[in-house]
């Protein structure tokens, strides 16, 4: 995340166009919207424009998936814009802010464009109602939507626009507050800059003075593809039968090394000695060097220049490294883009797993395919050997093969920087960075494959919510499913997610979870029972829709299944045994093609013919809780949940 702090003034403007404005400004406002421009209200519009109910646009926006373009934080009350790239290109994208406002009268949050001939926005506050407003070229009418009264005076508020397809949708503390369809046809064509906490439609009137935006991001927003998820090979690092691997590999291929930091010049830590000037600079923090070996203290990494020699889709990286403490995301080395529409590849360690990480856009979009090895040791060196060739990855750890997978995609396709022991791309709200000790790193040509016995890996993990990050409850931990739409207070302490019975994460629908063939497994511990405890549900409102209910009916667990098509508003209820309070169990439902079986610590506790199909979903995930807040129950689950995974049979 940049942070962006404090200047005076004449510094600030010397900054080529970094800060907007001068805080020390006194023009008056002038309205950006004309009286007679169009203004879309609350009631329903005639002609190509009309306004969405909330159940209808949260339908509309569960076939979309976003990727973070990029974060800032910002440590005053300036303003800030940065020139409009490639990255925010996307005609379908979303603005999330933090922000107080001071008054009643229009507080900028975001604009983009309107400096340009083309394409503009802009987010606004005024009146307490979230304003969006567009043009479609220079010089035509300003349009504009808002909500009504919605963000309190003084008081920190998250503001989120999102434009995905056709329809625009405003939330504002994680409620949809309105939404429009507009049918019009646009050249969505962005120039000029992205500007926060004011905007150019008129230099000098920054209309910046009455508020403060804490943060805010950019990302993409792009419809999911019609990929069946049965071509998608994701396996899992949990479940990897480690002692099914047989033998040891042949020694490595000699490989030419583009790039080989050894951490041996105090002086230049990031030396690059194979003379091909590939040096890494400090990124973040500092990193000290002591007799060769590059210590990592959780706030500081290198980066690398790219450069087109790197650029490569066949390649080898080594390292050697000692992990001194586990974290989410510690990246030993990444070319990873922010966002959406570049390719890239990770070696990096999740929770003590060392996995790979490889994307092709055009393949792939912004799915990640993902490679996990095994577990690593704390406080001991470990080498480890990723190998790439056109149509496949091996990964060896300490001279064992751990992955050896096909993949087929050309990764290319870069634009950004790389990173050693953190992600210089800030993404998410991670920290993402390395703690503990580097000897050496290389990147190399690939140049044949190190031989060894390809491990038995059979399933494929879609979605873990292992709840190991406090600051992200509603991490996915296979980077597709995360979510910052939580109810109440749900807390994450030592590695579970507490849930007090008034407190629940909901996940949006993707089509990940379209499927009629899955298993789920989860680890929790009931505090207190009650009626309707939901665990995990994809629950319709009403009575009628397809569905399934992972949940506790005073104690008992309870899996629930609805086919609209052939069940009706009938539900199919399997019910299992009763759990024991503050007591761990491990829960495993599995509906395949044939059976439905439920497990409860390993013992089968009830079985089914599978009927139906129930892959048609419309609506949000809930975890801990009923997302669709039904009828009179309140439906929360009350205790703590180690961890929630789901896998594709």
């Amino acid at each position: 995340m940049k942070k962006w702090y404090a200047l005076p003034v004449v510094a600030s403007m010397a900054m080529t166009g970094l800060f907007g404005c001068s805080s020390e400004s006194t023009d008056p406002y002038s309205p950006v919207i004309g009286e007679n421009d169009t203004v879309i209200g609350n009631q329903a519009a005639t002609g190509e424009v009309a306004v969405l109910s909330a159940p209808d646009a949260k339908a509309h926006l569960a076939m979309f998936r976003r990727s973070v373009v990029d974060t800032w934080q910002f440590e005053s009350s300036d303003s800030a814009s940065v020139e409009i790239d490639s990255a925010f290109q996307n005609e379908n994208f979303a603005v999330d802010a933090d922000v107080t406002v001071e008054d009643d009268s229009a507080y900028t949050i975001a604009s983009a464009g309107v400096d340009g001939n083309g394409f503009a926005w802009m987010v606004q506050v005024e009146k307490g109602a979230v304003v969006y407003s567009w043009r479609e070229t220079a010089g035509s009418e300003w349009k504009k939507f808002q909500t009504g009264k919605s963000v309190a005076v003084n008081e920190l508020s998250n503001v989120r626009v999102e434009r995905a397809g056709n329809v625009v949708v405003v939330f504002v503390n994680g409620k949809i507050e309105g939404a429009f369809r507009n049918e019009t046809k646009v050249d969505f064509k962005l120039e000029g800059r992205i500007t926060f906490g004011f905007d150019k439609v008129n230099p000098g009137m920054c209309h910046c003075h009455n508020g403060h935006v804490e943060q805010v991001g950019v990302e993409t927003v792009d419809e999911i593809e019609d990929t069946p998820i049965d071509s998608i090979e994701v396996v899992d690092p949990v479940e990897t039968p480690i002692d099914t691997i047989a033998g040891e590999s042949n020694p490595a291929p000699e490989t030419v090394w583009i790039a080989e930091w050894d951490f041996n010049d105090a002086a230049n830590v990031g030396l690059d000695v194979t003379g091909n000037g590939h040096d890494a600079t400090i990124g973040e923090g500092s990193v000290a060097s002591t007799d060769g070996i590059a210590a990592f203290d959780g706030k500081s990494g290198f980066t690398v220049a790219l450069a087109d020699d790197i650029k490569i889709n066949e390649f080898v990286v080594e390292a050697r490294v000692k992990p001194t403490q586990f974290g989410t995301m510690q990246n030993i080395i990444v070319a990873e883009p922010p966002g959406r529409g570049v390719d890239g590849w990770q070696l990096r360690i999740d929770e003590g797993v060392l996995t790979v990480h490889l994307r092709d856009d055009d393949l792939n979009g912004d799915d990640w395919n993902i490679f996990p090895g095994k577990r690593m040791v704390l406080n001991e060196w470990n080498v480890v050997r990723l190998e790439r060739s056109a149509d496949s990855v091996k990964l060896f750890q300490n001279g064992e093969l751990t992955v050896a997978a096909a993949y087929t995609g050309d990764v290319t396709q870069m634009r950004y920087d790389w990173s050693i022991g953190f992600d210089g791309m800030q993404q998410a709200f991670h920290n993402r960075y390395f703690i503990g000790e580097m000897d050496y790193v290389r990147f190399g040509a690939f140049n044949g494959f190190s031989e060894g016995v390809l491990p038995v890996k059979s399933k494929r993990l879609l979605v873990a919510w292992e709840f190991n990050e406090p600051t992200f409850i509603g991490l996915d931990r296979m980077a597709n499913n995360s979510t910052h739409d939580l109810v109440g207070s749900p807390k994450v302490a030592d590695t579970t997610v507490a849930l007090d019975g008034r407190s629940g994460l909901e996940v949006g629908l993707s089509k990940v979870f379209q499927r009629n063939t899955f298993a789920i497994e989860t680890r929790v511990k009931p505090t207190q029972f009650g009626e309707m405890q939901n665990i995990i549900v994809a629950e319709p409102p009403g009575r009628y829709g397809d569905g399934w209910i992972v949940r506790l009916d005073n104690g008992v667990l309870t899996v629930h299944f609805r086919d609209e098509d052939t069940d009706g508003t009938t539900w199919n209820i399997l019910r299992g045994e009763k759990l024991a309070l503050d007591e761990w169990t491990d829960i495993r439902v599995e509906r395949g093609a044939e059976s439905i079986k439920v497990f409860q610590n390993g013992e089968l506790t009830v079985e089914a013919e599978t009927t139906g199909d129930i892959s048609q979903l419309g609506y949000d995930i809930g975890i801990g809780f009923d997302a669709m807040m039904q009828a009179k129950h309140d439906r929360f689950f009350v205790g703590e949940i180690d961890f929630i995974r789901y896998y594709g049979l």
